[in-house]
């Protein structure tokens, strides 16, 4: 059998792919992931034979997303706002929507020299990790109840140079975080999917990202926001931020807890896609 050239590889990959997806951009994402070649190196080259090793690896990664998962996890990395994160199924993959957040919140904290960040629930750390990155005279504590999602934070932070500026810890929620201290931000992306909804995600959500992450309270889906607004309004500094990720149809109504707290200024910012995904307030 003639050995395919690159070209014909990622071809013959795109056409075993799920159509519901990008298969000819999935095929391509995933054979410059193996190789390392960049876009233009790879339509320069398409017509060379690939190494065999680079042709065995990319097998491999076909077939496993032939089964559904996630290019970032086979890739073993993701992109979000300037830097590639290290991810597994052990945290949620960064997604452009929480970007927005990551946005408001440096806006936001701009006029402060040396803000004290929490995030809660921090995953792979790219919420907590994009803001130090952005706040120069920033430190962050970061939680989260799963050890193994805080093992990729801290890798995270370590590959970034950040992790003299972050703590992390095992936490649920606030339990970790001492009564005392007081922050300039609270973040959170925290779990919000309904359980009703579980049927029609993708199943590349679905079947492979951690459901601790990815789901509410089956009888209460803001559950983690009345935990979060309860515990942020005990440790916020004056004109503290609070700045939670919400689920579709969820912003009007944990913009409602905000208020009803006490928080002031809340506003609700919208995705690319114009769905109400960021709920922000300030303690008074």
């Amino acid at each position: 059998m003639t050995p395919l050239r690159i070209a014909q590889l990622i071809a013959a990959a795109a056409a075993r792919f799920p159509p519901a997806s990008n298969p000819a951009l999935d095929a391509e994402t995933l054979f410059r992931g193996i190789s390392g070649l960049s876009r233009a190196e790879l339509l320069a080259n398409g017509k060379e034979l690939p190494s065999p090793g680079d042709a065995t690896r990319f097998e491999a990664a076909v077939q496993r997303r032939e089964r559904f998962e996630p290019i970032q996890y086979i890739l073993g990395v993701a992109a979000f706002w300037r830097d590639d994160f290290v991810v597994n199924s052990s945290v949620l993959i960064p997604r452009p929507e929480t970007e927005i957040l990551v946005a408001a919140v440096v806006k936001g904290l701009s006029p402060v020299p040396t803000p004290g960040l929490l995030d809660l629930g921090t995953g792979s750390g790219c919420i907590a990790l994009s803001l130090l990155r952005d706040l120069p005279g920033a430190r962050a504590l970061a939680v989260d109840l799963s050890e193994a999602a805080l093992k990729v934070a801290f890798e995270n932070a370590r590959r970034l140079g950040l992790a003299q500026r972050i703590d992390l810890r095992v936490s649920r929620w606030f339990d970790a975080v001492e009564a005392a201290t007081r922050f300039d931000a609270i973040v959170s992306n925290p779990p919000y999917v309904a359980r009703t909804d579980e049927a029609g995600l993708p199943r590349e959500v679905r079947d492979f990202e951690p459901h601790l992450a990815l789901f509410a309270d089956p009888s209460d889906d803001l559950s983690s926001f009345r935990t979060i607004v309860a515990g942020a309004l005990q440790r916020l500094k004056p004109s503290g931020l609070l700045a939670v990720e919400v689920g579709r149809g969820q912003a009007d109504r944990v913009a409602g807890l905000f208020e009803a707290a006490g928080l002031k200024t809340v506003e609700i910012m919208n995705d690319l896609a114009r769905i109400p995904r960021v709920v922000l307030g300030r303690r008074s």
